[in-house]
């Protein structure tokens, strides 16, 4: 771009002055160009902040967009930048932020990798170890996680990073190490993390020891009875379950009670309080909540053993009748289910896998314990708030992290509410009760989170590749709209420029017939004029002649009065003459410089001025409207180089996210068929367990019923 730069206004004045004083034209004032010179370095530097920008605005499709573009340069981050301004070491942590915010963590791994390589000891290091630990974590590498975590010197959250510390070092079965973390945790006091880092160091403490239940419990007691909301549930049904190992059923029972009945834990709470209740010889109510839990709770794996348990109780109620009908009801229910479940195993999964991988719900099937609320979620963006991130991009400290939003369970509830929400929906007759199941295998959880990985790339890539066409499409319309526009420009200047010449005409009209007028009426003026003239010069004559008559006839009787006189008469007709002789032989000159004939010469001339003006802008707009007519025609049926590599770019996206759907519809299409061959096998055990009781109570009511026939002492009941 050029830049004008006018003079200053002294200097300005001078210079004109100078020039007039020559009779030489003043220079134009517009006249001093700038080309500024090329600066990548700073060109670079804006790009860097632009994309910090976006990501703390929680654009980071944008920033990653940017930045990709930007890093892809080999030379754009290599040169020596000035002082303050941003080096490749900023663009690559803004590269890895981007990937962690949005979950490629292939390619997090990567960038962060090589941002440590090109600075180990810089003024991300310690951020992006603590998030390394983060991602390896999420991801189920635990091992990686404690190793990353042991890499971290100078964490900028260090609740965060203790805390997931701990719970690595949990999930490798360092019990010590782990209550060694969230003691740490607990000692910080960022109550964002202390009442999970309490209540997961109860648990370790107890860990693979049933006899510490009753620790346990007390540890985490007073936290059951002042935490609140989903936490509170957590901790209340744990507490549960602690005291149901302990043998304290009756506490187990209270704790359970108090799990809301309409939160995500509630089915594993029923099923707690359920077990409590028969574990201390409360049959009755025991079996209103197995009951209950089987028919509000079909999907859960847990309903076949609730329904087989309402049988026993009945069994050991001394009920043998009504044992062997139930125990029938549910052999024929689940012979029925089985049936069912058989017959639509291979279309359904592979109807289901299709709907959910394209809702991108796939996630929803590998939660661990959702039931009891034992999988905790960060926040998305944990480790990488956007105060974080600019508190390091300036190499400052990390402002005090208080307020860091508090890990959450993800509950059975929320599974439900995700797979109620798929769109399109799961057709009605798909079973659903593998997508509560556990996972066929524990190497199902690594194969799902590589495909994830690799559809999540895809959707991102094509995201970016979308964008980027759409900008690319922005620059053809408005190219499209700027020629346009300058079309409607032209026909309102053919518009205006033929108003302007209808205007010229009419004025030369008026002026052609005032010329024809004014040609009568100037020759009436100099016909007047002409006599006037001449009149005036035969009197003029005339007196003169009779003034020299009576200088003649006085004679020496004149006195000089008389001769005084005489001369200003004789004076007076000279002069008179003199004058008509002036008006004959310059009136024409007179008449033309009268007002009204000389302004209808200057109009006539500025009409013509005019007309030749009119001619000239005709011509210019007719040159303009053809060279806009032909770029418009050629921008309309060429598409520009820019747009057609985006193009591509989106149909290349487009297959590749084909290709990673297909692998994921395949994957858990064969997940959900194993996870279904299971529940099958697990469906004729529980119809064998059913059949077995329905044996049973036939054989108890016949002992009962040759009892009551015979004087024999009755059976004993069954042990409790």
């Amino acid at each position: 771009m050029l830049l004008g730069v006018a003079l200053p206004g002294a200097a300005q004045q001078t210079a004109v002055l100078a020039d007039t004083a020559k009779h030489v034209p003043p220079p134009n004032p517009v006249s001093v160009v700038v080309t500024p010179a090329a600066d990548q370095a700073r060109g670079v530097d804006a790009e860097v902040r632009a994309a910090l920008f976006d990501l703390v605005s929680d654009r980071p499709l944008t920033a990653l967009s940017r930045l990709e573009w930007l890093s892809a340069s080999w030379t754009a981050t290599r040169g020596a930048p000035a002082a303050g301004q941003r080096t490749r070491e900023d663009l690559l942590f803004l590269l890895a932020e981007s990937y962690y915010r949005l979950g490629l963590s292939v390619s997090f791994r990567a960038t962060s990798q090589e941002l440590l390589a090109t600075a180990p000891a810089g003024r991300y290091a310690a951020l992006v170890q603590m998030q390394r630990m983060l991602e390896a974590y999420r991801r189920g590498d635990y091992s990686l996680a404690r190793t990353h975590a042991a890499a971290i010197t100078s964490p900028p959250d260090v609740a965060l990073s203790d805390f997931v510390s701990g719970l690595a070092a949990y999930q490798v079965g360092d019990l010590a190490g782990a209550r060694v973390s969230f003691a740490k945790v607990t000692a910080g006091g960022n109550p964002a993390y202390v009442p999970y880092a309490k209540y997961m160091d109860a648990l370790a403490a107890m860990q693979g020891d049933s006899a510490k239940a009753s620790t346990a419990l007390g540890a985490i007691a007073p936290l059951a009875a002042t935490a609140t909301g989903s936490f509170g549930d957590q901790v209340r049904l744990t507490a549960a379950q602690l005291a149901f190992q302990g043998g304290l059923y009756d506490a187990a029972t209270v704790y359970a009670r108090q799990v809301s009945p309409s939160g995500g834990l509630a089915a594993d709470a029923q099923l707690t309080r359920a077990w409590s209740l028969y574990r201390s010889g409360k049959y009755d109510s025991a079996a209103a909540l197995f009951g209950d839990f089987a028919t509000r709770w079909p999907q859960l794996p847990g309903r076949d053993e609730a329904r087989l348990m309402r049988g026993q109780i009945l069994l050991e109620q001394h009920d043998p009748v009504a044992a062997g009908a139930y125990f029938g009801v549910v052999g024929d229910s689940l012979g029925t289910e089985l049936a069912a479940l058989q017959a639509r195993m291979n279309a359904a999964m592979a109807q289901a896998s299709r709907s959910l991988v394209a809702a991108r719900a796939a996630g929803a099937l590998y939660v661990r314990e959702a039931e009891s609320g034992k999988s905790l979620l960060l926040a998305p963006d944990a480790g990488a708030e956007g105060a974080v991130m600019v508190a390091a991009f300036a190499g400052v400290p990390a402002p005090s992290r208080a307020d860091s939003a508090p890990p959450s369970a993800v509950s059975l509830a929320d599974l439900q509410a995700r797979f109620a929400t798929i769109s399109p929906p799961l057709p009605a007759d798909v079973p659903q009760r593998p997508f509560y199941a556990a996972a066929s295998s524990p190497k199902a959880y690594g194969a799902f989170a590589a495909a994830d990985e690799t559809l999540l790339a895809a959707d991102l890539a094509d995201a970016i590749a979308r964008y980027r066409l759409l900008g690319a499409s922005a620059d053809h319309t408005m190219r499209l709209a700027t020629l346009r526009n300058i079309q409607a420009l032209i026909l309102l200047g053919n518009a205006n420029l033929a108003e302007m010449n209808k205007q010229i005409t009419m004025t030369q009209d008026s002026v052609a017939k005032m010329s024809t007028r004014m040609v009568a009426e100037r020759a009436k003026v100099r016909a007047a004029l002409a006599t006037q003239s001449a009149a005036t010069a035969r009197t003029a004559t005339t007196n003169i002649a009779k003034l020299d008559s009576v200088r003649t006839a006085l004679g020496s009787a004149a006195n000089s009065v008389d001769a005084d006189i005489l001369a200003t008469e004789m004076q007076t007709a000279v002069i008179y003459r003199r004058v008509a002789q002036l008006v004959a032989t310059r009136a024409d000159s007179a008449i033309s410089n009268h007002p009204a004939f000389a302004l209808r010469t200057s109009i006539s001339t500025r009409l013509v001025g005019a007309r030749a003006l009119s001619a000239e802008g005709d011509q210019q707009l007719k040159a303009n409207a053809a060279l806009v007519a032909a770029e418009l025609a050629r921008v309309e049926a060429s598409e520009s180089d820019h747009m057609r590599t985006a193009q591509q770019s989106v149909s290349a996206a487009d297959q590749r996210r084909a290709a990673a759907e297909s692998q994921m519809v395949a994957l858990l299409d064969a997940e959900l068929r194993a996870r279904t061959t299971q529940m099958v096998d697990a469906l004729k055990r529980s119809r064998e367990a059913a059949d077995y009781g329905s044996a049973s109570a036939a054989f108890f009511a016949a002992i009962e019923g040759k009892a009551a026939g015979s004087s024999a002492a009755p059976t004993p009941a069954p042990e409790r």
